[in-house]
């Protein structure tokens, strides 16, 4: 008996071992990605532009002094996170939010001046205000051009955005649009 369960143990194995190597085509085999090569991961977008199209940030505004108007985009009221203290302490919240339009056929060039602009615009809010918790987010929302309208969130911590907010953010996209039109106009 003990024989016969032997036999039938080496026979199943025998068996199971032969009919994993029967197909070898239907193994799968990984596709192993070549990191040497520096352009394996990166993605290549150019849009082409004009150069007899401006940005219409450009349009918006004066030549001679430029200035930021509110409008319904603007939302200078804190948000009120109750409960938020007793975990986190001050929280950051949105103060205000700006679009701002590139242009229909705005590519990198743009967009680098754009960033610098918002670097300039951070600097100088910051220096001005000295506001706790100040920082920025940008978003592309362009729909056919990522790149054509950015919208710019100010945001600050909520005891500075009631005492400072709307200050600071004004001076901020303020700096913004005077700063962009200044470098689009030195690129020219």
């Amino acid at each position: 008996m003990k024989l016969r369960m032997f036999l039938l143990l080496v026979c199943g194995v025998v068996l199971a071992g032969c009919s994993a190597l029967q197909s070898p085509s239907k193994r799968k085999q990984m596709v192993l990605t070549d990191f040497s090569n520096p352009q394996v991961n990166q993605a290549y977008y150019e849009f082409t532009s004009s150069p007899l199209d401006k940005p219409s940030v450009l349009e918006e505004m004066p030549e001679e002094e430029i200035v930021t108007e509110e409008s319904e985009e603007e939302d200078f009221t804190a948000e009120n996170i109750a409960g938020a203290y007793a975990t986190y302490g001050d929280v950051v919240v949105t103060v205000a939010t700006h679009r701002f339009k590139l242009g229909e056929n705005a590519t990198r060039k743009e967009m680098t001046l754009f960033q610098k602009a918002l670097d300039a615009g951070y600097s100088a809010a910051l220096k001005q205000y000295r506001p706790v918790g100040f920082t920025y987010a940008m978003s592309s929302v362009g729909i056919v051009n990522p790149l054509s309208d950015i919208e710019v969130n100010c945001k600050l911590s909520e005891t500075s955005a009631n005492q400072v907010g709307q200050a600071t953010c004004r001076t901020f996209f303020n700096t913004v649009a005077n700063r962009y039109a200044q470098l689009s106009k030195e690129a020219q």
